[in-house]
């Protein structure tokens, strides 16, 4: 789904994207001149432990709060804001970005966890 930056009001406006077994939903609205992105990401995801790497499925459920600008921004105001220089907001690209984030975090398997504490680099 995408959405032109211009036409978001300030009312609220819901979003739904599925990807598998994993869905990402949540609101947006105009704030200023920038567009206000709050979501979550839920359901199972594959990963692959970090410590045996085998792959497990693993319940999900992760907020992320984002906005959307079609101008540039200075990197010191803000980290999560997505530049549209299109002038379109992309719902599945943001949750596609969002669900690689969860993956490529660090994750033990069930049995990894029960196994105890182990050192780690980081």
């Amino acid at each position: 789904m995408q959405v032109q930056l211009r036409k978001v009001r300030e009312t609220e406006s819901t979003f739904l994207m599925e990807k598998g077994s994993v869905r990402c939903i949540g609101s947006f609205w105009r704030s200023g001149e920038l567009v206000k992105i709050e979501g979550m990401v839920e359901g199972k995801l594959r990963l692959t432990c970090d410590r045996c790497g085998e792959s497990f499925e693993k319940e999900v459920s992760e907020p992320f709060v984002l906005e959307a600008s079609d101008r540039p921004v200075k990197v010191d105001e803000s980290l999560d804001v997505i530049e549209c220089f299109d002038g379109m907001v992309d719902f599945d690209e943001i949750c596609e970005s969002e669900i690689a984030s969860i993956e490529s975090g660090y994750h033990l398997c069930p049995r990894c966890e029960r196994d105890g504490e182990f050192e780690t680099e980081l």
